[in-house]
């Protein structure tokens, strides 16, 4: 059986993933960015999150 922690974990990891993917389609178009650039910080933050939450000894 799958834990919850696992779970919340691979779900932020994916989700951050899409959301970079997002942006890179998004630069790709020659779309301007603002000066922080809030799906590059959310791919960067989510994925890191994610990883967090799998990892922590939860009981």
């Amino acid at each position: 059986m799958v834990s919850w922690q696992a779970l919340i974990g691979c779900a932020l990891v994916l989700t951050g993933l899409v959301i970079e993917s997002a942006a890179s389609r998004h630069w790709r178009a020659g779309a301007r960015a603002d000066r922080i650039d809030a799906r590059a910080a959310l791919a960067l933050g989510l994925p890191a999150l994610g990883l967090a939450v799998m990892a922590a000894p939860f009981a």
